[in-house]
């Protein structure tokens, strides 16, 4: 063993106690704060959830006097079609550690309370990057049927380079028509004014209009850069407090977990977080954050946040409404583990939401 220097040998170290634990990993999302406080549904149980919507309108116009009505019976109703998803969050600790070392004053900080802490992090971290992604792929149909397959149109890529046939178990382009279509651009270059514009109007009808923008942080500087300061007015999105910029109805505000290029391909390198929840909820099969469809991009997603136009469904059972099981004995060794768990599903209107993605500048 190495001799100790003559200050260490004769110096006690300092010990903080209950320091604050720095985060350097997580990022906070807006997203997924707003489906928690504004969008929640409870889900009650049942085999699926059903959201029924209009396809078409019936038989009808204008007529002479005298004409014979068309009285056909036109069906014009669906139900779009979801099953809960679930996530877990392993929390595992060794007895000798929090039962004889980690305690008493020499210890700085609960190693229970910071692990306990963090798996509910990572599980907010896992719904935030599941938002933005599927859940109809080989190696995602564990996760939520998220915004790359809701917001598209059956025949133009998402973001991820896929386009989504169905939504809800029902054909696209069918029988339903566009009923359940999106507009999706693949901008493949410069943000602008127009681009911004158009898409806002896509996804809006009369009154209904989408009242949140999302993007990444540099989709957000991209969107500064190419307006004068007059053009543009930062506000605060008045529901969950984060800052972002007011674009007609909207107010764009910044995730780190929208699809980008802070996230694309990444290996590790990027967000440790992203790599697990892939290899996790794929069994192995997918070991990264799924390829831009435009190398070094970002994406903008024009939500409207309100329901029914979007829902956010959390089980109500105490356990898995994002409760903890409890730490369980193993019968081999002094390991105890419990799980985080959450059963939700998001589901939406695929027509009052726009996508654009591929912005580079």
């Amino acid at each position: 063993m190495a001799e100790l220097d003559q200050l260490t040998a004769s110096t006690r170290r300092l010990i903080r106690e209950d320091p604050a634990l720095i985060d350097a990993v997580f990022q906070s999302d807006p997203t997924v704060a707003y489906l928690r406080q504004n969008l929640r549904e409870d889900f009650d149980g049942g085999y699926r959830i059903d959201e029924p919507l209009i396809y078409d309108g019936l038989v009808g116009g204008a007529y002479a006097k005298g004409k014979e009505f068309d009285i056909t019976e036109k069906q014009v109703e669906q139900n779009n079609q979801f099953t809960l998803r679930f996530s877990e969050v392993n929390v595992t600790l060794s007895l000798e550690d929090i039962r004889v070392i980690n305690t008493g004053r020499q210890r700085a900080f609960s190693l229970v309370k910071s692990r306990m802490s963090t798996a509910f992090m990572t599980m907010g971290a896992h719904l935030a990057l599941a938002v933005y992604m599927n859940g109809q792929r080989a190696g995602f149909t564990a996760m939520l049927n998220g915004l790359a397959e809701m917001v598209n149109d059956g025949t133009t890529a998402s973001w991820d380079n896929n386009t989504y046939a169905l939504y809800g178990t029902l054909t696209r382009n069918g029988t339903i028509g566009a009923a359940n279509n999106a507009n999706v651009v693949n901008v493949n270059g410069a943000i602008t004014y127009n681009r911004l514009s158009t898409s806002y109007a896509a996804a809006s009808y009369g009154s209904l209009t989408p009242n949140l923008g999302v993007t990444t942080p540099t989709g957000l500087v991209f969107i500064k850069n190419h307006f004068q300061p007059q053009q543009r007015f930062e506000t605060v999105e008045p529901n969950i407090g984060f800052r972002g910029v007011q674009f007609e109805g909207a107010t764009i505000i910044v995730s780190r977990y929208c699809p980008g290029s802070y996230l694309a391909a990444s290996a590790g390198a990027a967000d440790p977080v992203a790599v697990t929840f892939m290899t996790q909820s794929s069994n192995g099969a997918l070991t990264a954050y799924p390829t831009l469809a435009v190398a070094t991009s970002e994406t903008l997603f024009w939500i409207n946040a309100r329901k029914p136009y979007l829902n956010f469904y959390v089980s109500r059972d105490a356990l898995f409404g994002f409760g903890f099981t409890g730490f369980k004995w193993s019968a081999g060794n002094t390991k105890v583990a419990g799980q985080v768990l959450a059963g939700t599903q998001i589901t939406g209107s695929p027509r009052y939401h726009a996508q654009l993605y591929g912005i580079t500048s």
